[in-house]
């Protein structure tokens, strides 16, 4: 009927997956812990909030893609006629930069006091 010594083969196959599985969750618990407790294990740091100089990034971006900076008004029709002017290459990182732009001044009006 079963052949001997495939039914070991087979239980030492299941033996090893379920301990080789036990072991990957077992670990993936300190893993993810590897680096600690910013908020609480380091005290020294203060403050890990990073504040982003929207105003400046908005000025490097224009400034990079002068194509940005021409836009005003009825910006969707007005860049898609421009980007058709560049290369493949180019139009993709403008219109890149231009999600970018978009991002930021959504964050510089979130970021305004009230």
């Amino acid at each position: 009927m079963f052949n001997m010594k495939h039914v070991k083969i087979a239980l030492f196959v299941l033996t090893v997956s379920i301990l080789g599985t036990s072991a990957l969750i077992a670990n993936s618990g300190n893993m993810a812990y590897a680096q600690g407790n910013i908020t609480q294990g380091n005290k020294t740091q203060g403050n890990v909030t990073a504040t982003i100089d929207a105003d400046s990034l908005i000025k490097a971006l224009k400034a990079r893609h002068p194509i940005l900076a021409q836009l005003v008004t009825n910006e969707d029709k007005d860049l898609v006629v421009k980007l058709k002017d560049l290369d493949t290459k180019e139009a993709i990182k403008t219109a890149l930069a231009l999600n970018m732009l978009h991002l930021l001044q959504q964050y510089k009006e979130i970021d305004q006091p009230k």
